[in-house]
């Protein structure tokens, strides 16, 4: 198979993916959506001055609506994940049709370059969201979240960076090779 009609087929399969998965990232982010809003605007509110057991009320509340979009938030980032698979396989067998090949590293690389670029977008996200009800618990809490995150972010993109210079160092190499046989 030509790395062309491989490519084609890596197309194919990334419209199937998205197809397929695009529709479940939205609804289960409407509903995560729809639970952070009641709780923030709705439940949390209402429970103030409440205790469960000698538990504030608005802490539980906000543990149960961290458990519920936790579990959304797991559904959507593996239906993510699957598009930027299979949208990452794509670019690396279209970008291969070009110069007639595409190794399994380049497809890797691709992958978690990709990958960790999604990763940190997510966690900002997640943070930005469940920032309000970790201030419930401790506002120190969140501070500790936001650092653990920041650390994190760089770790992943420091290393989606070298995936991606892996493959500028490919196209580097190989367009001053042409640079050099054009000048002799």
């Amino acid at each position: 198979m030509s790395v062309s009609e491989k490519a084609r087929e890596v197309y194919l399969e990334a419209v199937r993916e998205i197809r397929d998965s695009v529709p479940k990232i939205i609804i289960n982010i409407g509903i995560a959506v729809l639970i952070w809003a009641f709780t923030k605007y709705v439940f949390v509110p209402i429970s103030i001055g409440y205790q469960f057991i000698n538990i504030p009320l608005p802490q539980l509340i906000s543990l149960v609506m961290l458990a519920a979009v936790a579990i959304l938030v797991l559904g959507i980032i593996k239906e993510v994940f699957d598009i930027v698979d299979a949208l990452a396989a794509y670019c690396a067998y279209e970008l291969g049709a070009r110069k007639g090949e595409v190794s399994e590293e380049e497809v890797s690389n691709y992958k978690v370059g990709f990958r960790g670029f999604i990763y940190v977008i997510i966690v900002a996200l997640l943070f930005l969201l469940f920032k309000d009800f970790l201030d419930v618990f401790h506002p120190v809490l969140s501070a500790l979240v936001l650092l653990v995150v920041v650390i994190w972010s760089v770790l992943v993109l420091l290393r989606s960076g070298k995936a991606f210079s892996k493959i500028v160092e490919e196209y580097a190499a190989e367009w001053a090779k042409k640079l050099e046989e054009k000048a002799q």
